[in-house]
């Protein structure tokens, strides 16, 4: 196996390597020594990331450059049960050896691309804003938090309502 890469046009992508390489002169000894290329279709981009990441993880080819390709493994931690709620994305690696349900915290993944999973994150914070649902808020979270109309008795809804999200129930 020369290198494992992903497609949403196997052709296009294909003919790039068969074209001017242009600033990617150093592939010209890999293309020479090409006999086959193999496909494997995906049902999704996310399915074809994870698929790439496997493979990559279990044999790093000589023309690939990261072992487990561009995207990075994260997770979402839902923190519902202690003064400070949250919902936060972390990376895979920490949450390799913590305990699920350690300290109120619930683990979902983990996802591929934390700018993405990041930004699905925020979004389900402006729709459930737990990290108003505090005890004790102060300053500006405590007006923010009357200003959304969420106080600590919304704590459980709130994680209950995440938690069927994450769970995709």
């Amino acid at each position: 196996m020369l290198y494992i890469g992903r497609a949403t046009s196997l052709r296009s992508r294909v003919a790039s390597y068969w074209g001017d390489l242009r600033d990617r002169q150093h592939l010209a000894p890999m293309v020479g020594r090409v006999a086959a290329v193999e496909a494997a279709v995906c049902a999704s981009e996310h399915e074809a990331a994870w698929l790439e990441r496997n493979l990559l993880e279990c044999s790093l080819p000589r023309w690939n450059r990261t072992a487990g390709g561009q995207e990075v493994a994260v997770c979402i931690a839902l923190r519902g049960a202690s003064r400070a709620p949250a919902l936060k994305v972390v990376h895979a690696d920490a949450v390799v050896g913590a305990d699920d349900g350690q300290a109120g915290v619930r683990y979902f993944g983990p996802y591929l691309g934390g700018a993405r999973v990041r930004l699905a994150a925020a979004g389900l914070h402006r729709v459930l804003p737990l990290g108003y649902a505090g005890d004790g808020q102060r300053g500006t979270v405590a007006d923010l938090a009357q200003r959304r109309g969420v106080g600590s008795s919304d704590r459980a809804a709130l994680v209950a309502a995440l938690t069927a999200v994450l769970d995709r129930d």
